[in-house]
């Protein structure tokens, strides 16, 4: 029986170990992947670490929420090298912790983390929806810490602000674009010859760097990704992000890596009326 995206080519905005669990469902289904090195995530300085404590001493935040997997490992690594890993879980656990999404949530259960919230929707929106369905005696004036990347979207302060929360952001790194190398030339050879039948764009940042980086290789955006069957988003913010640039995206009901791998094996059956 052959499987569903045999002979099928999927690009992610994702490097190496990033990519691992998208590249393992693609081959499960027979077909291939690139990993497409987009952003560089490039943690702050070791001090951080201990003012993070100090302002959750300080501050006892009634909420901590996290909104990629990401933010959790930076501080993890940054906390193992100053060896204050117990104090960075016991100050988490002082607080209810919020995980976007799956992954995120099972990053902070792996160091010890009790996750209390995760919304429905795996997004920002799904977090405003989440604490929006509270009741407002509740959660008015409560004080929430989003320890996060230093060019995240303001849309999630802002909508919280609205709903009467104290909220704090805490940058923890930042992110860059990614450096030029051959597999990029390899991805857009394919991609002109139609060899590449979907690009999967897992967040606003790999959005904006792939855009950079095909800039610097001096080739047009647009005529290579025209080639493609499929553009696809992880989630609402990828997706503006693209509607920005003119590029229409489908986008997964589950925003997920796994969300996209099942959406991108609808659209690549030959089938498909999607």
């Amino acid at each position: 029986m052959t499987s569903s995206l045999t002979g099928k080519l999927l690009a992610i905005t994702r490097k190496g170990a990033d990519a691992q669990e998208f590249s393992r469902l693609v081959i499960s289904e027979g077909g291939e992947s690139i990993s497409l090195p987009t952003i560089d995530i490039v943690p702050k300085g070791l001090e951080v670490i201990p003012e993070f404590i100090s302002i959750m001493r300080e501050k006892k935040y009634d909420y901590c929420m996290f909104m990629s997997s990401q933010a959790v490992d930076v501080l993890f690594d940054l906390a193992l090298k100053v060896n204050k890993v117990e104090e960075i879980i016991l100050a988490l656990n002082s607080s209810i912790i919020v995980a976007i999404g799956p992954k995120t949530k099972s990053s902070l259960i792996s160091h010890g983390i009790a996750v209390k919230m995760m919304p429905g929707e795996y997004s920002s929106q799904g977090i405003v929806c989440l604490f929006s369905k509270m009741d407002n005696g509740i959660i008015k004036g409560k004080k929430i810490i989003i320890p996060r990347s230093e060019k995240a979207k303001e849309f999630i302060r802002k909508a919280l602000s609205c709903l009467d929360m104290t909220v704090d952001e805490f940058f923890l790194y930042d992110v860059k674009t990614s450096g030029t190398n051959t597999v990029w030339e390899d991805f857009v050879a394919l991609s002109k010859q139609k060899k590449v039948n979907a690009i999967i764009f897992t967040s606003a940042s790999t959005v904006q760097s792939f855009f950079e980086i095909m800039r610097r290789l001096s080739y047009d955006t647009y005529s290579v990704i025209s080639n493609v069957k499929a553009i696809i988003a992880i989630g609402p913010a990828t997706s503006e992000e693209l509607r920005k640039r003119n590029i229409k995206a489908f986008e997964s009901k589950e925003h997920t890596i796994r969300g996209t791998f099942e959406l991108a094996k609808i659209l690549l059956n030959e089938k498909s009326q999607y």
